[in-house]
């Protein structure tokens, strides 16, 4: 079974998970870390915790804000012995929802072409610059 997680500093992922609902609606085979946002909080024992749900077929995506931040090293640090966990690191939402509704195999290749999907929703947009047309008409009419 596909997994898939993000985690970040702050509640960065808590945000994620409402936008990312709203798009993808709720999944079960979702999980959401929001590490240092609770006084008590210990994020190996949540990390321990999130991975004792996981079977050994499990495919396991795991989406973290930072590359080398304490979320990204602690969540590397668990995986290193797992070949069904992937981590991705600095995701935007187009990657993550592209993941939580694809029904491709979850595989290396497969992880290659997620972050290509990332780089992809990544852009500007071209504003006119034409100051003589100054109303107020709708932005998508």
């Amino acid at each position: 079974m596909k997994k898939i997680v993000v985690a970040s500093h702050g509640s960065m992922a808590e945000g994620m998970k409402n936008t990312i609902e709203l798009f993808a609606g709720h999944n079960d085979n979702v999980s959401y870390i929001s590490a240092y946002t609770k006084k008590n909080d210990d994020l190996n024992e949540t990390i321990d915790k999130l991975f004792d749900t996981f079977a050994d077929d499990d495919k396991v995506i795991i989406f973290t804000d930072l590359m080398g931040g304490s979320v990204n090293q602690r969540l590397t640090v668990k995986a290193q012995t797992n070949k069904n966990v992937f981590i991705i690191y600095g995701f935007n939402l187009p990657v993550v929802i592209e993941a939580i509704l694809s029904k491709e195999d979850v595989n290396a290749t497969y992880i290659k072409k997620l972050v290509e999907v990332g780089r992809n929703s990544l852009g500007t947009v071209e504003l006119d610059s034409n100051d003589s047309k100054n109303d107020d008409e709708d932005f998508f009419n």
